[in-house]
């Protein structure tokens, strides 16, 4: 074969040359090329040579989205990303060929043809002379030969020896597969997989024609075709046209493929996600500390570049909204609340150090405000409150040990009895405050802990404010928390790292393993939270109609404030996907009224949508052992004759109202008045609501059970002595005598409106039954149920 080329050669030559020139450097070839041949095919078949995968230079530990996109690199080494031949899109290799080295499959590592072309234009003076240099010989080049002042000639000899011996030892697909993994694209991509990633956001395997052809063309001259340019454009053309001459594409398809946007991929590297970043070399210390620090690594994450980047966006442009408010800083976390996936993380508006920009503030404890009373009324629930029981919302003062404590509401009025669904939607103060009161402090910072938010348990305020929020809890932790809702009560731990390979070899060296996650609170409780949190009427008392809260698909949502406005919070969630967001100022400042609705629910609300775009729409779903009933508000017990507006209400089976509220009266004239408890009548009378009175009959029909309330669960505590419940009943007015009865047995009677009698406690579910004597010789009943269990 090597004869047949050299005589094709000369018989060219010979046609073009003009004195001779030609003529001598022809010869000098052939000699070179019929003499040597076989002393240059033994030589590469025995001289010793290191293996291809042993010639790879060290790579920078490479940081990877979800996707495969890199977000960290060291630009001084570049982006190196490994992948085997059937990971590359066919038509790029083929790009290449025709790009770089047409008989590449044909001939021997060097090129004779080439090299006569090469030489005949070098004599010939053209300014640019066509290159001789095969794939082969540019591997090895890349590979083997060190950048040195060698003279030009012996260079090319030595590469022409190694060409020779790489196609003598491999064959033709592992030298392909080799060349595209190690030569340089520009733009510090070195190999097609980073460079399809670096350029254009997707994997070699995904790249087009128009991309392909573009790739192609960037390795005679990275740093001038690198940029997009004319000339980038130019050489692709060229490309194309060398595919269209070998029959690898139509001129239509060609033609296509110029004029075809290319898709060029956004920002990446550390200005993306710094803070995510550095959580991933942090979570790959403790995951395993021996793989911290060690180049050459492929970290492949969590995060969704373009959801970061939406995030990103929201961040800066809502804070440039508000900028008169003194909000200078916001935070976003996204996760997966099946898996605790993180697929966002935005730390800080910039990494700039203007404000605080590189400390996390994902991170940071900060007093979430009313972000907490979820999981308040979660411990309630889990002591036998319904989303239905009445709380009431009137004056209220506590004893503290800083002295009286007074809460009030956002919208600084009271709301009378109110049913728990809607104190917790529209995220009433002094209910969850008497709530708190009544459960005790420990009750919220257990169920809290079990969520993952220990920051309560070690702040050294455990006093009736904790409900709104005065401890500190990092953004990471609220979101998990609100996860463990969405997903039915079960807590993902949240991570970034998916595995970690090497980048030279891509061996696995970690892969997460699969996790169960934690039984935070029961799926019924969790539903029930989800369902108030997402239940736009129940939020309308507080935030009225068509709020930003209000998205076009089920999602629950809890803003939170604190004191000051130094803290604007909205968290929420929908079954897939949960969100969080802080706004405020990294060294604490005050902020300029700004609440959470107003300074970080349209941020929520931004990332939310972005969140699931993606995803089939779903609601929340009610667990087994759910019923709904029909109630009368704000009692939530069975509407009677004369409730105005019964609304339907979720109840775990066997928790469901058993008896008919009283509430609603009518009096003599036949207009309704309403009988509340002793302690909201003031506030009754202040808000000109109509009240039954002794000379309204109905009233002195009206028994009920204070204590235990329907539903309740109460605890043997060992420490006491005396294992005893209060029994109380509001009895009617004219009421003669009460008699309590526990299980069908009497247990003590009392007399007067507020009855009360002492049980000794005994383990188990027990059903009391409240009976009044009236004046007139009827009677009266009241029952509830409820549960003593051993602590």
């Amino acid at each position: 074969m090597l004869r047949r080329t050299a005589r094709t050669i000369l018989s060219r030559l010979l046609r073009r040359d003009r004195g001779g020139v030609l003529l001598r450097a022809a010869l000098a070839a052939a000699a070179v090329l019929l003499g040597g041949a076989g002393a240059l095919l033994a030589y590469a078949h025995l001289a010793p040579l290191t293996p291809l995968d042993q010639q790879a230079p060290p790579a920078p530990t490479l940081i990877l989205d979800r996707h495969g996109t890199p977000l960290q690199r060291d630009a001084s080494e570049g982006v190196r990303i490994p992948v085997g031949l059937d990971e590359i899109a066919p038509i790029a290799v083929r790009a290449t060929v025709a790009a770089e080295d047409r008989r590449f499959w044909s001939h021997p590592g060097v090129d004779p043809l080439a090299l006569a072309h090469a030489l005949a234009d070098a004599a010939a003076g053209r300014a640019q002379p066509r290159g001789a240099s095969t794939l082969t010989q540019q591997l090895a080049r890349v590979l083997y030969l060190p950048a040195t002042d060698s003279p030009a000639l012996l260079r090319k000899a030595r590469e022409a020896l190694l060409a020779l011996q790489l196609e003598a030892r491999h064959p033709k697909d592992t030298l392909i597969e080799a060349y595209l993994n190690h030569v340089y694209y520009g733009r510090g991509a070195y190999g097609i997989e980073a460079a399809a990633r670096l350029y254009f956001g997707v994997g070699a395997r995904q790249l087009d024609l128009a991309q392909a052809s573009y790739l192609a063309g960037l390795p005679q001259l990275p740093s001038v075709y690198g940029e997009a340019s004319g000339a980038a454009r130019a050489r692709q053309r060229y490309v194309l046209d060398r595919l269209v001459a070998d029959g690898a594409i139509t001129a239509e398809q060609a033609s296509a493929a110029a004029s075809a946007p290319l898709g060029f991929a956004g920002e990446s590297a550390p200005a993306l996600a710094p803070h995510f970043v550095t959580m991933v070399g942090e979570e790959l210390a403790r995951l395993r500390p021996d793989l911290a620090g060690r180049p050459g690594l492929i970290v492949e994450t969590t995060l969704d570049g373009a959801l970061q980047r939406e995030a990103t966006r929201s961040v800066r442009a809502h804070l440039d909204e508000i900028a008169d408010r003194n909000a200078g800083n916001a935070a976003v976390v996204v996760l997966d609340t099946a898996s605790g996936a993180l697929l966002a993380v935005v730390g800080s508006a910039d990494f700039s150090e203007e404000h605080a920009g590189q400390v996390n503030m994902a991170l940071a404890p900060r007093q979430p405000g009313s972000t907490l009373k979820p999981f308040l009324y979660g411990a309630a629930f889990e002591r036998g409150y319904t989303a239905a029981t009445p709380l009431l919302d009137v004056p209220s003062s506590f004893l503290t040990p800083a002295g009286s404590y007074q809460p009030l509401n956002s919208d600084l009025r009271f709301h009378g009895p109110t049913p728990l669904r809607v104190a917790l939607a529209s995220s009433l103060n002094v209910p969850a405050v008497r709530t708190l009161e009544r459960l005790g402090v420990e009750a919220l910072i257990q169920v809290a802990s079990r969520f993952g938010l220990d920051g309560l348990e070690a702040s050294e305020d455990h006093g009736l404010s904790l409900t709104l929020g005065s401890a500190g809890v990092p953004l990471l932790d609220l979101t998990a928390a609100y996860g463990a809702l969405a997903a039915g009560g079960l807590r993902a731990e949240p991570y970034a790292i998916e595995r970690v390979r090497d980048a030279a070899t891509g061996e696995p060296l970690y892969e997460r393993p699969p996790r169960q996650p934690d039984r935070v609170i029961t799926a019924q409780h969790a539903f029930l939270l989800a369902d108030i949190l997402s239940d736009p009427l129940a939020r309308a008392p507080a935030f009225g109609f068509g709020s930003v809260l209000e998205t076009p698909f089920p999602a629950a949502a809890k803003t939170g404030t604190t004191s000051q406005y130094r803290d604007s919070w909205a968290v929420g969630f929908t079954p897939d996907r949960a969100v969080g967001v802080w706004v405020g100022n990294a060294d604490g400042q005050p902020m300029i009224d700004l609440a959470g609705l107003a300074g970080a629910a349209p941020i929520w609300r931004a990332v939310i949508e972005a969140a699931v775009a993606d995803l089939p729409e779903t609601g929340f779903t009610p667990p087994d052992a759910m019923v709904s009933v029909s109630v009368c508000t704000p009692t939530g017990l069975l509407p009677g004759p004369h409730c105005p507006a019964p609304v339907r209400e979720w109840f775990i089976a066997g928790s469901e109202p058993i008896e008919a509220e009283a509430y609603y009266l009518s009096r003599a004239d036949g207009s309704i008045a309403i009988d509340p408890p002793a302690e909201a009548r003031p506030w009754a009378a202040r808000a000109g609501v109509r009240l039954a009175g002794l000379e309204d009959g109905a009233a002195q029909t009206g028994l009920t059970i204070v204590q235990p309330a329907h539903g309740a669960v109460l605890f043997i505590a060992p420490e006491l002595a005396r294992q005893e419940a209060l029994l109380r009943a509001a009895a009617p007015a004219g009421a003669e005598r009460i008699e309590f009865l526990v299980d069908g047995v009497p247990v003590g009677s009392a007399s007067g409106p507020d009855a009360r009698v002492v049980w000794p406690l005994s383990v188990g579910v027990h059903r009391l039954d409240v009976v009044a004597t009236l004046a007139d010789g009827g009677t009266a009943v009241a029952s509830s149920r409820f549960e003593v269990q051993d602590e």
